[in-house]
């Protein structure tokens, strides 16, 4: 240590700056635990405590809890009590035989009362092992609370001064100081209020249409006033929710019931029902604040859901309009997690329960249940009855009752094409019902021998797979029964079922014994003493708001959910498989059945050997009746008999016109009979050449033949204005009065629907026009050479015979080659693809081969009675745009018959010029008539004239080429940007025929005759 200074001058000066610490002042003795030198015998076995260095060693063979001080180490208690008993032998063994012998030797108490001391790790068999505590907010209840005796916080004080503290802040006088209320009253009449019930402090008040607090200056002890007007808040909106969903499922009921709006209501009370019931169950065990929360928020998350839905309902004033809504608020909460997605989806599928049931009706899924429908009611949901109006031409009108498909009526969920082939299945099934009433899918025991799939929402993947499985069963089933009924096993309405008469007792005394009738009686009897079986199951939204309204162990998690379809998904999976499977098997027992017993063939070849004028032997016999002038003219003359000739209407070649009925009648007698050709496959092979031919003759000798579709001759309807221009023999109209009359068989009035015949009709009065045409033409060059042999004729003459016939040959070629045979080849080759596969396979349905290649059969696989219909529309559609009468193409039409109005004229003026009654012999060096004008019926042909004729025909030509080139280039253009793909393509209607034109300048002018519209060297110069 250094030399304390003398520091009393220094102003500066610390005092006690410099001197060393006091504690090395004392004893400078080596402490005996830490020095070198250390000799302890097992004896003196002792630890020194701290401050205690300066007292000898004899001194600490005492306990240290005597002098209470604080310790560095402490001792064992077995050690201790060795020290203290200075039995140098006792310690000495400690040290040789161990610390467990001594304790084996001498256990018991410490004398000096150091049990409490024991070291545990010295003696862990004697210790118990302590029993865990799981800690948890559960155990919250106040009562089981052992809290500090030290208050930190003032919630910590309990409720008393809680309570005290409220009523000593100071308050302006504004708000009235609340009472206290006993907390279970208040409890209780919470919950109450939660349930939607009205209580001491809540009633419901009518003119409000709400509840309210009776008396609003409440509270309960140690909550504030704030924390109880938010529960408040929460009770009233579960009460007023659930007083809301109890006025909407009245309301259904009342006004306007609906099996889907009195579903909805039934969903909603037992949706109420149930979430009343677990709060009901559980409000029993509220003792706080807390208890009360977690009991009324799960029911205030679904009751305030479902009252704001109920308002969006509201507003829907149709079944289809409320599932819709529905389906939108579903999809809407997919993701908000919880219990609400799925309840929402239990309750769309019970509310749409009605509709899907009315669609599994429609379909034939399941037996119809009350009137079926039919053509005479008034339809039901989106099946619309409703008379189908056709207007041909000249506004005539045709009714009758048929199916419709209303869109609007149809939820928006479901897809279009879906929607389309629900109906189309449903309509084509009552085709079997109304005509075949002996089919297996007509019979109503087909359910129970079937047993189709329910057709029901399907919300995850694996549902969706059980589905597909069962409609393969079921798919399987139907082609099983149609294999047995094909085979020869006739189908059986009797057949067995299991599904009724569980147990029945027939009570019948006659061909029974006594002991018999006795046993049975008592079987009765037993039968009726047995308690009434409780047949009521909850629903599956009910066990699911049992099960986890307060519960979340069993929902299942975000990756599970993950992997549901898409909302958007979810219409198509659940209903496609099922409405796909059953629309082709009933589409195929409809083409069967067409194909088969209607004769669907049969009546197709009729329409193109008659309406299409395909059959030559028709044309032949119809050209010479209309208009030969050398037959016997069936016009009756006072005093003058028939020869018994065969007879005509000699069109051209008569003054009176248009003929009787009667001479319609006598001349066109046979005409369509004597002329009929059926179809490969439909004359009997045993049937010989000569019966036949029989035949043919003695329907030609009846008035009305038997013809399929009773096809005849008639009259066709016609303005005032059309019977004006039939009066003139001369006009290019004076046949359009004839038209041939057919009536579709019922059951094929799917197919030949008024349209179509409607079609045919206008083709068949184009096609009329150019036989007729054709006939004039060849006999043009006949009159030319009578007329050579009495006076020269101009070459305007020659050159008008021969570009007519030219142009009349070859537009006759162009109509009935490429325009009818071309587009009509086509739809008969896809008709036969239709009927190798259903008829030739035997069985529709069954999956087995047959002679089609994989086009044709993946192309019919889905044929119904509408795709032949439509095939056969788009068919007509094309001839008549190849023959320009569709209405667009009204202008090229009207040119055509303008040069063929001019070659009629032309045909009368050589005809006047042949005649010696009406006109002189000769023709002037122009060409020009001396016919009188007393005989003209039109002053329009008294200026006419070879040559006049002549360039008029040849300016109409040039026009109507330079037309039909445009129209050739047009179509072309539309079949490179992608417009027409032929017949098969929709897209292209008429393009195909349009496309044909350009075939008609190749034909009529190859070497451009007609090209430079008046060149001096090819023009004729009068």
């Amino acid at each position: 240590m250094a030399e304390e200074r003398d520091t009393s001058a220094d102003l500066f000066a610390i005092p006690n700056f410099w001197p060393s610490s006091r504690f090395l002042d004392q004893d400078k003795a080596a402490n005996p635990l830490f020095s070198p030198n250390l000799e302890i015998s097992a004896s003196s076995f002792q630890f020194l405590p701290f401050g205690n260095q300066d007292k000898p060693l004899n001194s600490l063979k005492r306990p240290l809890q005597e002098e209470g001080q604080t310790s560095f180490f402490r001792l064992p208690p077995v050690l201790r009590e060795a020290t203290l008993s200075h039995d140098a032998q006792l310690s000495d063994d400690l040290f040789s035989d161990g610390i467990g012998g001594i304790e084996n030797g001498k256990k018991g108490e410490s004398p000096d009362g150091l049990d409490d001391q024991e070291d545990y790790w010295l003696t862990l068999e004697d210790v118990k092992p302590k029993t865990p505590e799981y800690k948890s907010w559960e155990a919250f209840n106040p009562t089981a609370h052992q809290g500090p005796s030290d208050v930190v916080f003032l919630s910590e004080a309990g409720p008393v001064a809680f309570d005290a503290l409220v009523t000593e802040i100071p308050d302006d006088g504004t708000e009235p100081v609340p009472d206290i209320l006993d907390n279970a009253l208040y409890y209780a009449c919470l919950l109450g209020l939660a349930q939607g019930r009205s209580s001491v402090l809540f009633s419901w008040d009518s003119e409000k249409g709400a509840f309210v607090k009776t008396a609003p200056h409440l509270r309960i002890s140690g909550v504030s006033v704030q924390l109880m007007q938010s529960m408040d808040q929460r009770c009233l909106d579960c009460g007023n929710a659930v007083k809301a969903l109890g006025s909407f499922s009245e309301s259904a009921y009342f006004e306007s019931p609906t099996p889907t709006s009195v579903a909805l209501a039934k969903v909603v009370d037992q949706l109420v029902l149930a979430v009343q019931t677990e709060v009901a169950a559980r409000s029993k065990a509220v003792r706080s604040i807390l208890q009360l929360q977690s009991v009324v928020m799960p029911a205030h998350a679904i009751l305030t859901y479902f009252h704001a839905l109920s308002k969006k309902l509201t507003l829907e004033k149709t079944e289809e309009g409320m599932l819709s809504c529905l389906f939108r608020e579903a999809q809407a909460v997919e993701y908000q997690g919880g219990l609400l997605p799925e309840i929402i989806c239990q309750v769309l599928r019970l509310a749409s329960k009605p509709w899907i049931e009315f669609v599994e009706e429609w379909i034939g899924l399941k037996n119809e249940t009350g009137a079926p429908i039919s053509k005479t009611g008034s339809g039901k949901s989106f099946v619309k009855v409703a008379d189908k109006m056709w207007i041909d031409d000249h506004g005539f009108e045709l009714e009758e009752p048929d199916f419709f498909l209303d869109e609007e009526r149809m939820p928006s969920f479901v897809p279009q094409d879906i929607a389309r082939s629900i109906f189309d299945t449903g309509r084509n099934l009552r085709f079997l019902k109304e005509h075949h009433p002996d089919h297996f899918l007509s019979k109503r025991s087909v359910v129970a021998l079937t047993q189709p799939p329910k057709l029901e929402w399907q919300f995850s993947w694996d549902a969706i797979t059980l589905l597909e499985t069962r409609v393969n069963e079921y798919k399987a089933a139907v082609t099983r029964l149609v294999q047995g009924t094909a085979s020869g096993d006739h189908f059986s309405p009797t057949r067995p079922s299991t599904t009724y008469e569980p147990n029945e007792y027939k009570l019948t005394y006659f061909g029974k014994s006594e002991e018999e009738v006795a046993a049975a009686v008592l079987a009765s009897i037993n039968q009726l003493a047995q308690p009434l079986e409780n047949h009521e199951s909850d629903d599956e939204l009910t066990t699911m708001l049992h099960n986890r309204l307060y519960s979340t162990a069993n929902q299942p998690s975000n990756k599970e959910e993950s992997f549901n379809p898409h909302w958007s998904l979810v219409p198509l999976l659940s209903f496609s498989s099922l409405v796909d499977t059953q629309s082709k098997l009933v589409n195929d027992e409809c083409m069967k059945l067409l194909l088969g017993p209607h004769k669907l063939r049969v009546h197709t070849s009729l329409m193109r050997q008659y309406f299409l004028l395909g059959n030559g032997m028709l044309c032949s016999r119809l050209s010479h009746a209309l208009f030969d002038p050398d037959l016997e003219s069936a016009e009756r003359k006072a005093g003058v008999a028939f020869s018994g000739g065969v007879m005509g209407l000699r069109l051209g070649g008569r003054d009176t016109w248009p003929p009787a009925s009667s001479e319609l009648r006598l001349a066109l007698m046979g005409v369509l009979s004597d002329c009929y050709e059926p179809p490969a496959g439909e004359e009997d092979s045993d049937e010989q050449e000569e019966d036949r031919s029989m035949r043919k003759s003695m329907l030609s000798r009846t008035y009305s033949s038997d013809l399929p579709g009773d096809l005849s001759f008639a009259v066709r309807d016609l303005t005032s204005d059309e019977i004006n221009k039939c009066m003139d023999p001369d006009g290019l109209e004076a046949l359009d009065f004839l038209r041939l009359s057919y009536k579709a068989p019922s059951g094929l009035q799917y197919i030949m629907t008024p349209v179509i015949l409607l079609k045919y009709d206008r083709i068949n009065k184009h096609l009329l026009r150019m036989l007729r045409m054709l006939y004039v033409v060849n006999h043009l060059s006949r009159d030319v050479q009578l007329l050579a042999r009495r006076t020269r004729l101009s070459n305007a003459t020659i050159r008008f015979c021969t570009e007519a016939n030219h142009f009349v040959s070859k537009m006759a070629a162009y109509f009935f080659d490429s325009g009818i045979t071309t587009i009509w080849s086509q739809f008969e080759e896809w008709l036969d693809s239709i009927e190798a596969e259903f008829l030739g396979s035997g069985v529709a349905g069954d999956g087995t081969s047959h002679p089609l290649s994989k086009e044709n059969n993946q192309r019919s696989s889905s044929c119904s009675p509408d795709l032949v219909r439509d095939k056969q529309s788009h068919c007509l559609d094309e001839i008549m745009s190849a023959l320009f009468l569709r209405k667009r193409q009204t202008p090229v039409l009207k040119l055509l018959e303008e040069i063929f109005t001019i070659i009629l004229r032309f045909a009368r003026l050589l005809r006047s010029n042949n005649n010696t009654q009406n006109m002189k012999p000769t023709v002037s060096g122009k060409g020009k008539s001396k016919e009188q004008p007393t005989k003209d019926k039109d002053s329009e042909y008294a200026n006419d004239t070879p040559e006049r004729l002549y360039g008029m025909l040849r300016k109409n030509v040039e026009v109507f080429l330079t037309v039909c080139k445009g129209l050739g280039e047009k179509a072309a253009a539309s079949k490179n940007k992608g417009y027409g793909h032929g017949h098969n393509g929709n897209g292209g209607l008429g393009r195909v025929g349009e496309s044909l034109a350009e075939m008609i300048p190749l034909a009529l002018d190859m070497m451009g005759y007609y090209e430079g519209g008046g060149g001096s060297g090819r023009r004729y110069q009068g």
